[in-house]
This record gives structure tokens, C-alpha cells and sequence, in this order.
């Protein structure tokens, strides 16, 4: 383990607990590191920098690839930058401040991983911006898509978070017909989707060796 980022992750880590910043919580962090994993990442795509905790780990995790992360909030992006640097990863983790929805018409692909983690009411709308810029095989991860387990649950929805209920309803209705997806529920639910042809490959292979 390299000391240096372990402490920068340990700071995050207390810095995201005093100022509510959301970071990737505990127990997603490896499902997170484990599905990019499956995409073999030469390039990755995060949506949502916050402070550059997952991007921190992304980063370490696959040392040869290139991360564009994008962040709507010009302190949060600063300090990802700060981080970056602190890091060593600033040649290869771009950090771009401003609206997704913009970012995303400028941004060339193919990427190999897509990480949701901005504005959870938009997710679909920024899957289908960047859809075709993803690469064949590609690997898409959505986190906090059950909120709180709202978005499950038959119980009444508080009327504040109905619409944001609703489309991470329809974000999970079209993940789950366009790809293969699952949703593992430690956390706030992260959800991994593949190409639907990918798991249809594995499961062939897997029927061969039976």
C-alpha cells in the first residue's frame, strides 16, 4: 500500500464525515473497484467528483488508465484537483468543472466505465448523452439507485422526493432491459450493468465446461 494514499483517502474519509460531503460509502467501494474490473478500464467515466474519493481509488486501482470525472460545484472540483495532485494522478485524472448535461456534448469516447454518482434524477438522461461514446464491452455503475429504500419499497413516497423516486424507477426499468444489471444492495444500492451480449458470452462459456 502506498502511505501517501492511504492518508489521502483516510483525510477524504474524515473530511466527507464533517462536511457532508457524499462519498462512496464502505461497502460499495469494493463492488464499485470489482465491476470496473470486469471492463479491463482504458478509460473511465465519472459523473459526480465530489472531492475525488472514487476517482482517488479508481485511479489507484487501474494505473494505466485515463479518468474524466466531472463536477458541477467549483469548491468541491477545486479540491479534487488538489487531491489529484497530491496524488500523483493529475496527468491522467482530468478533473472538469461545470454542468454534465454541457461537459457531457464535448467529451470524446469510447470509455470502458461509466460511474454514476451526480444528480441521481438525472442518471438516465446522462447514460443515454453518453451511450454511444461508451465502447462495446462497457461497464456502467449507478450508485444510491434505491434511496434510501424508497425506490423498492410499496410504502408512500414523501412528496419532496417523488420525482426523484420516479426516475431512478425508470433508470432501473431501462438498465434492466438494455443490459444485463444487478443490483447489489449493500449501501444505497449500486447498480452494475453489461452489455447484454457480454453475459450471454459467459453464460455460453460457462455451459461449455458443464
Amino acid at each position: 500500500m502506498d502511505p501517501v494514499l492511504e492518508a489521502l483517502k483516510k483525510e477524504l474519509e474524515i473530511e466527507a464525515g464533517r462536511d457532508q460531503v457524499p462519498i462512496i460509502r464502505g461497502p460499495e467501494r469494493s463492488l464499485l473497484l470489482s465491476a470496473a474490473e470486469k471492463a479491463s478500464p482504458k478509460r473511465i467515466l465519472e459523473i459526480g467528483t465530489a472531492i475525488g474519493y472514487s476517482s482517488l481509488l479508481l485511479a489507484e486501482r487501474f494505473p494505466l488508465a485515463e479518468i474524466d470525472t466531472l463536477e458541477i460545484d467549483p469548491a468541491r472540483h477545486a479540491r479534487a484537483e488538489e487531491v489529484m495532485r497530491a496524488a500523483g494522478f493529475s496527468q491522467r485524472v482530468h478533473c472538469h468543472l461545470g454542468d454534465a448535461a454541457e461537459l457531457l456534448k464535448t467529451l470524446e469516447g469510447p470509455y470502458d466505465f461509466l460511474y454514476l454518482d451526480g444528480p441521481k434524477g438525472q442518471y438516465l438522461r446522462q447514460l443515454k448523452a453518453i451511450e454511444q461514446k461508451l465502447s462495446p464491452h462497457a461497464v456502467i455503475a449507478a450508485d444510491n439507485v434505491l434511496f434510501r429504500g424508497m425506490v423498492e419499497s410499496d410504502a408512500p413516497v414523501p412528496h419532496r422526493y417523488r420525482t426523484l423516486v420516479v426516475r431512478l424507477r425508470e433508470y432501473i426499468a431501462y438498465v434492466r432491459t438494455h443490459y444485463a444489471t444487478v443490483i447489489y444492495k449493500d449501501g444505497d444500492g449500486l447498480a452494475v450493468s453489461e452489455e447484454l451480449e457480454v453475459r450471454s458470452e459467459e453464460w455460453r462459456c460457462g455451459a461449455s465446461n458443464l
